[in-house]
């Protein structure tokens, strides 16, 4: 067995790498905390699609999705009833006519946002291809046009597929279950589902004449539908699956694509199999993992950057300025000169150009410690850390020197300042209305000039 601790022990060293902290606190609105307190929620599954949802060995509703609803449920403290559908389609028409409120275990369909609303995906996984033994590896979906394919009617990969490959001969079935006992059978030529689905029915049934020979490279995102006229639920859902770390949704996977198949023991050698694509889905997973956090980091930038510039926002300048609190400053406030002639004469492409070079210029003549953004419009706010007044004021007559001399191209540009320094006795408000006053006065002055709020 040493082959099969050498896989798990990779498996959990796979999980430290992906595991994170999440913090617990999830702040609601108050018509959230109504909804909430006055509606019990009516949750409605299938049994049919595992290990999402299915039975267990005491007839329980139990999967990967179940887990991940509990989970959010005790999180949220969400009062709500289970209901089992028949299949599918009762699901749909359970949500369409308001006789339930919720299903845990689905994609994102457009063509149900006319009765229902999605949440975010909290977990996803590929379209995997499952064909007879000893055929031959499926690169993609493209090999399956012109067969005859089984699918769950209304499934997510039956959606997905239909819509890029309408060319495939799909054969409507009410579960991949059944998809497999065709296939197994030779009354198909393939079946597809997600890939866990697929490999944990090929085990727990004793397929031996079926493998996976491909994967799409299509995946379904499993999120939770909710019906249309409850936004408060999708708002609250989509709030407490971003609290979901990496180490939550690894713990759930594990329990169902590791410890389920160990129960259905088959011989050392299918075992070895089947945990080879358990390492699979979870490598495929993690990648996932590690794409999202790039993503989140990358939307985080773009959340606090300004986009013509790619100097900070206004959010970011007031978090600086909020996190500067007691601590010693000094504001430079600058406004480009008779802007609006620029843009009334040249246009708002070469207005932008003009935002642009200034933005490098200021940026690239700077201390690293300053820190500066675009205020609003033609204005740029620059916070000196550690610097006085008079500091700051040099600073600023640098600053209309090289912009004085720069080459805009289009036309000579100038700027007016304004200086300011934080007291103790003032407040945030007053020390950014002194800037302010001090580039007013600049402007009546004539423009082109440097002033400091203590001269006022």
């Amino acid at each position: 067995m040493n082959k099969l601790k050498i896989i798990l022990l990779f498996l959990i060293f796979l999980n430290c790498l992906t595991a994170n902290e999440a913090l617990d606190y999830v702040k609601l609105t108050p018509k959230e905390e109504a909804f909430l307190r006055n509606t019990k929620i009516k949750v409605i599954t299938s049994n049919s699609w595992a290990p999402i949802n299915m039975y267990n060995d005491k007839d329980q509703l139990a999967g990967i999705a179940i887990d991940f609803w509990n989970k959010i449920k005790a999180h949220a403290n969400i009062n709500s009833e289970m209901i089992t559908a028949k299949d599918w389609n009762h699901v749909l028409d359970s949500i369409k006519n308001k006789e339930a409120d919720i299903t845990i275990g689905t994609s994102y369909d457009k063509n149900k946002l006319n009765y229902a609303n999605f949440t975010s995906s909290y977990i996803s996984f590929p379209i995997a291809f499952a064909t007879l033994f000893d055929k031959r590896f499926i690169p993609n979906a493209s090999f399956l046009v012109g067969k005859k394919v089984a699918v769950g009617e209304n499934y997510s990969s039956h959606n997905i597929l239909k819509e890029h490959y309408p060319e495939i001969d799909f054969i409507l079935v009410k579960n991949t279950k059944e998809a497999l006992e065709l296939l197994s059978a030779g009354k198909v030529e393939a079946a597809v589902d997600i890939l866990p689905t697929i490999a944990h029915l090929i085990s727990v049934n004793g397929y031996y004449n079926l493998k996976i020979s491909g994967t799409s490279e299509y995946k379904v995102h499993v999120s939770f539908m909710i019906r249309k006229d409850y936004k408060e639920l999708k708002s609250i859902m989509n709030k407490h699956i971003a609290l979901l770390s990496p180490e939550d949704k690894n713990s759930i996977i594990r329990e169902w694509l590791i410890v389920k198949f160990d129960k259905t023991f088959v011989g050392y050698e299918y075992l070895v199999q089947i945990l080879i694509l358990v390492l699979l889905v979870i490598l495929f997973y993690s990648f996932k993992q590690k794409d999202l956090r790039k993503y989140n980091k990358k939307l985080k930038k773009l959340s606090i950057t300004d986009a013509l510039t790619d100097l900070h926002n206004r959010r970011k300048l007031d978090e600086l300025l909020n996190e500067s609190k007691n601590k010693k400053y000094s504001l430079i406030l600058l406004d480009i000169d008779h802007f609006k002639e620029i843009n009334d004469i040249h246009g708002h492409l070469e207005g932008d150009k003009v935002l642009i070079d200034m933005s490098k210029l200021l940026k690239n003549s700077l201390n690293k410690n300053d820190e500066i953004g675009r205020w609003g419009g033609e204005e740029f706010l620059i916070i000196c850390k550690n610097t006085t007044e008079k500091e700051a004021y040099v600073i600023a007559l640098r600053l209309k020197r090289l912009i004085e001399e720069y080459d805009f191209k289009i036309r000579k540009i100038t700027a007016s300042f304004g200086v300011s320094e934080a007291k103790k006795k003032l407040t945030l408000k007053d020390t950014l209305a002194n800037a302010d006053n001090a580039l007013y006065k600049a402007k009546r002055q004539g423009r082109n000039q440097v002033v400091i709020a203590s001269s006022l």
